[in-house]
Protein backbone atom coordinates (compact mmCIF):
# COMPACT_ATOMS: atom_id res chain seq x y z
CA UNK A 1 0.00 0.00 0.00
CA UNK A 2 1.01 3.94 -0.98
CA UNK A 3 1.81 5.95 2.08
CA UNK A 4 0.06 9.21 2.70
CA UNK A 5 2.48 11.58 0.85
CA UNK A 6 3.37 14.29 3.65
CA UNK A 7 1.84 17.45 4.14
CA UNK A 8 3.34 20.98 4.83
CA UNK A 9 3.40 22.34 7.88
CA UNK A 10 0.86 24.86 8.82
CA UNK A 11 2.71 28.22 8.77
CA UNK A 12 3.79 27.19 4.71
CA UNK A 13 0.09 27.47 4.54
CA UNK A 14 -0.37 30.68 6.95
CA UNK A 15 2.44 32.41 4.91
CA UNK A 16 0.76 31.66 1.29
CA UNK A 17 -2.68 32.64 2.87
CA UNK A 18 -0.68 36.25 4.38
CA UNK A 19 1.19 36.98 1.00
CA UNK A 20 -1.68 36.59 -1.39
CA UNK A 21 -3.68 38.51 1.12
CA UNK A 22 -0.65 41.25 0.92
CA UNK A 23 -0.80 41.45 -2.90
CA UNK A 24 -4.92 40.99 -3.59
CA UNK A 25 -4.76 44.68 -1.16
CA UNK A 26 -1.69 46.27 -3.07
CA UNK A 27 -2.99 45.20 -6.62
CA UNK A 28 -6.48 45.66 -5.67
CA UNK A 29 -5.11 49.54 -4.41
CA UNK A 30 -3.24 50.01 -7.84
CA UNK A 31 -6.36 48.78 -9.88
CA UNK A 32 -7.98 51.20 -8.44
CA UNK A 33 -5.55 54.04 -8.63
CA UNK A 34 -4.45 53.48 -12.13
CA UNK A 35 -7.90 53.78 -13.56
CA UNK A 36 -8.91 50.51 -14.03
CA UNK A 37 -5.94 48.71 -15.47
CA UNK A 38 -6.48 45.24 -17.19
CA UNK A 39 -2.47 44.24 -15.45
CA UNK A 40 -3.70 45.05 -12.22
CA UNK A 41 -7.28 43.57 -11.99
CA UNK A 42 -5.92 40.01 -13.47
CA UNK A 43 -3.28 40.36 -10.30
CA UNK A 44 -6.47 41.13 -8.03
CA UNK A 45 -8.26 38.39 -8.86
CA UNK A 46 -5.43 35.65 -9.03
CA UNK A 47 -4.83 37.05 -5.84
CA UNK A 48 -8.09 36.16 -4.15
CA UNK A 49 -8.00 32.83 -5.89
CA UNK A 50 -4.57 31.77 -4.16
CA UNK A 51 -6.23 33.78 -0.93
CA UNK A 52 -8.99 31.11 -1.21
CA UNK A 53 -6.69 28.03 -2.02
CA UNK A 54 -4.41 28.79 1.28
CA UNK A 55 -7.44 29.42 3.45
CA UNK A 56 -9.23 26.19 2.54
CA UNK A 57 -5.57 24.71 3.07
CA UNK A 58 -5.73 25.87 6.67
CA UNK A 59 -9.85 25.15 7.57
CA UNK A 60 -8.99 21.61 6.76
CA UNK A 61 -5.85 21.19 8.85
CA UNK A 62 -7.59 23.48 11.84
CA UNK A 63 -11.31 21.66 11.37
CA UNK A 64 -10.19 18.27 9.79
CA UNK A 65 -13.51 16.91 8.61
CA UNK A 66 -14.70 14.24 10.94
CA UNK A 67 -13.53 10.35 9.24
CA UNK A 68 -17.63 9.30 9.69
CA UNK A 69 -18.42 12.31 7.21
CA UNK A 70 -15.63 11.61 4.75
CA UNK A 71 -17.42 9.56 2.49
CA UNK A 72 -21.22 10.21 1.90
CA UNK A 73 -23.74 7.21 0.86
CA UNK A 74 -25.90 8.70 -1.68
CA UNK A 75 -29.49 7.75 -0.06
CA UNK A 76 -31.46 9.76 -2.40
CA UNK A 77 -32.14 11.11 -5.74
CA UNK A 78 -28.62 11.87 -7.82
CA UNK A 79 -28.63 16.11 -8.89
CA UNK A 80 -29.10 14.36 -12.18
CA UNK A 81 -32.55 13.46 -11.84
CA UNK A 82 -33.88 16.03 -10.27
CA UNK A 83 -33.28 18.11 -13.42
CA UNK A 84 -35.93 19.06 -15.71
CA UNK A 85 -34.58 17.46 -18.09
CA UNK A 86 -33.91 14.18 -16.91
CA UNK A 87 -37.34 14.80 -15.88
CA UNK A 88 -38.83 15.37 -19.09
CA UNK A 89 -36.73 12.07 -20.48
CA UNK A 90 -38.82 10.12 -18.22
CA UNK A 91 -42.22 11.86 -19.13
CA UNK A 92 -41.26 11.13 -22.85
CA UNK A 93 -41.13 7.65 -22.65
CA UNK A 94 -44.23 5.78 -24.29
CA UNK A 95 -47.38 5.18 -22.58
CA UNK A 96 -48.01 1.23 -23.63
CA UNK A 97 -51.13 -0.93 -23.00
CA UNK A 98 -51.69 -4.33 -21.79
CA UNK A 99 -54.56 -5.99 -21.24
CA UNK A 100 -55.73 -9.42 -19.31
CA UNK A 101 -60.07 -11.02 -19.87
CA UNK A 102 -60.81 -8.36 -16.88
CA UNK A 103 -59.24 -4.73 -16.82
CA UNK A 104 -57.18 -2.66 -19.97
CA UNK A 105 -53.91 -1.19 -18.25
CA UNK A 106 -51.69 1.71 -19.20
CA UNK A 107 -48.25 2.24 -17.68
CA UNK A 108 -45.22 4.06 -18.15
CA UNK A 109 -41.71 2.55 -17.23
CA UNK A 110 -43.27 0.19 -15.65
CA UNK A 111 -45.70 1.97 -13.80
CA UNK A 112 -49.23 1.66 -13.59
CA UNK A 113 -51.20 4.97 -15.26
CA UNK A 114 -54.09 3.91 -15.63
CA UNK A 115 -56.90 0.78 -15.86
CA UNK A 116 -60.54 0.20 -16.80
CA UNK A 117 -62.79 -2.79 -16.41
CA UNK A 118 -63.61 -4.46 -20.21
CA UNK A 119 -67.14 -4.41 -18.65
CA UNK A 120 -67.37 -0.64 -17.60
CA UNK A 121 -66.45 0.13 -21.50
CA UNK A 122 -69.32 2.17 -22.89
CA UNK A 123 -68.28 3.37 -26.30
CA UNK A 124 -65.05 3.43 -28.55
CA UNK A 125 -64.09 6.69 -30.16
CA UNK A 126 -61.53 7.77 -32.67
CA UNK A 127 -60.49 12.14 -32.01
CA UNK A 128 -58.05 13.38 -34.37
CA UNK A 129 -56.95 16.58 -33.39
CA UNK A 130 -56.05 19.76 -35.37
CA UNK A 131 -52.55 19.49 -34.75
CA UNK A 132 -49.48 20.35 -36.87
CA UNK A 133 -49.61 16.75 -37.99
CA UNK A 134 -52.95 15.12 -36.67
CA UNK A 135 -52.44 12.13 -34.52
CA UNK A 136 -55.41 9.32 -34.18
CA UNK A 137 -56.45 9.04 -30.58
CA UNK A 138 -58.71 6.03 -29.44
CA UNK A 139 -61.00 6.78 -26.33
CA UNK A 140 -61.71 3.91 -24.47
CA UNK A 141 -64.94 6.06 -22.52
CA UNK A 142 -66.40 4.77 -19.21
CA UNK A 143 -69.52 6.46 -17.12
CA UNK A 144 -66.33 8.05 -14.79
CA UNK A 145 -63.93 8.67 -17.50
CA UNK A 146 -61.39 5.97 -19.60
CA UNK A 147 -58.71 6.11 -21.31
CA UNK A 148 -57.01 8.40 -24.23
CA UNK A 149 -54.45 6.12 -26.37
CA UNK A 150 -52.64 7.61 -29.05
CA UNK A 151 -52.72 5.87 -32.43
CA UNK A 152 -48.86 4.20 -32.05
CA UNK A 153 -49.02 3.26 -28.67
CA UNK A 154 -47.58 0.02 -28.24
CA UNK A 155 -49.74 -2.83 -27.49
CA UNK A 156 -52.66 -1.10 -29.02
CA UNK A 157 -52.58 -3.66 -31.97
CA UNK A 158 -53.24 -6.29 -30.01
CA UNK A 159 -55.87 -4.47 -27.93
CA UNK A 160 -57.79 -3.55 -31.19
CA UNK A 161 -58.16 -7.49 -32.44
CA UNK A 162 -59.73 -7.78 -28.11
CA UNK A 163 -62.22 -5.38 -29.18
CA UNK A 164 -63.86 -8.23 -31.54
CA UNK A 165 -63.88 -10.99 -28.92
CA UNK A 166 -64.89 -8.33 -25.64
CA UNK A 167 -66.96 -5.81 -26.94
CA UNK A 168 -70.20 -7.08 -28.78
CA UNK A 169 -70.90 -5.84 -32.42
CA UNK A 170 -67.40 -4.66 -32.89
CA UNK A 171 -66.49 -6.36 -35.71
CA UNK A 172 -69.15 -5.28 -38.58
CA UNK A 173 -69.70 -3.34 -41.40
CA UNK A 174 -69.93 -0.36 -39.45
CA UNK A 175 -67.46 -0.59 -37.05
CA UNK A 176 -64.88 -0.98 -40.16
CA UNK A 177 -65.95 1.64 -42.09
CA UNK A 178 -65.89 4.50 -38.84
CA UNK A 179 -62.28 2.91 -38.36
CA UNK A 180 -61.32 3.65 -42.36
CA UNK A 181 -63.23 7.69 -42.21
CA UNK A 182 -61.26 8.14 -38.86
CA UNK A 183 -57.89 7.26 -40.55
CA UNK A 184 -58.36 9.35 -43.53
CA UNK A 185 -59.17 12.48 -41.82
CA UNK A 186 -57.34 15.27 -40.68
CA UNK A 187 -59.81 16.48 -37.42
CA UNK A 188 -62.87 15.51 -36.06
CA UNK A 189 -65.03 13.25 -33.79
CA UNK A 190 -65.44 9.44 -35.35
CA UNK A 191 -67.54 6.74 -32.74
CA UNK A 192 -66.38 3.42 -34.09
CA UNK A 193 -68.34 1.80 -31.30
CA UNK A 194 -71.47 1.93 -29.02
CA UNK A 195 -72.01 -0.71 -25.96
CA UNK A 196 -75.89 -2.35 -27.16
CA UNK A 197 -78.68 -1.24 -24.80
Amino acid sequence: MSEKPAQPPLFIHLIGFALAASCAVWAGSRFALTGSSLGYGVLTGLSFGAMFAFGQRVKNRLFPAPPSTAWKINAGPTAADLRPARRAVERAKPVTVAFDDAVIKTSRSGAELESIAWQDIERLVITIGDDFLPMPYWMLVTAKGGIRLPNDTPGLESLMEEFKVKLPGYDNDATYNAVISAMGAMEGTFEVWKKPA
